[in-house]
């Protein structure tokens, strides 16, 4: 007898859509020299608007040392760099360095393989996706919604 508890684990479907999206990402963006955790930070970043280490760690759900090497190579690349927070003298802000044109190329490039990706589902159920991955969401990180 075989025991289903892989197939029907929702965290394991989960995880295995995070690394296939995460692949098809990394992919779509090789041109781009770009990564996507890198794409990920950055489509942030230009969203929610320069924040702090942690407020991005928080976003992000990453642990310190993880996002930290991740905007220490960031900032080599030019890609993002720290500025004074005039709201906080000993804090600093992240903010994206990348021009116009890259973002409009990066965010199309996303947009292209995220309707690619979840292409199998309608537009009501990617809403419900979101929906429902977002209460999950709030329900693990209360303090975030």
């Amino acid at each position: 007898m075989q025991d289903n508890r892989l197939r029907t684990s929702i965290a394991h479907a989960v995880v295995r859509l995070f690394r296939l999206v995460n692949r098809a990402n990394n992919r779509a963006l090789v041109d781009q020299q770009l990564s996507a955790e890198q794409a990920h930070i950055l489509s942030v970043l230009w969203f929610e608007g320069p924040m702090t280490m942690g407020k991005l760690q928080r976003q992000l759900a990453l642990s310190s040392p993880t996002l930290t090497g991740a905007i220490d190579r960031m900032e080599k690349q030019e890609l993002v760099r720290r500025v004074p927070d005039p709201a906080d003298r000993r804090a600093s802000l992240l903010e994206p360095r990348l021009a116009p044109k890259a973002r409009a190329r990066i965010e199309a490039i996303l947009d292209e393989s995220e309707r690619k990706t979840f292409a199998a589902l309608t537009a009501a159920e990617r809403k419900e996706l979101v929906r429902l991955l977002d209460k999950c969401i709030a329900h693990l990180a209360p303090s975030e919604s």
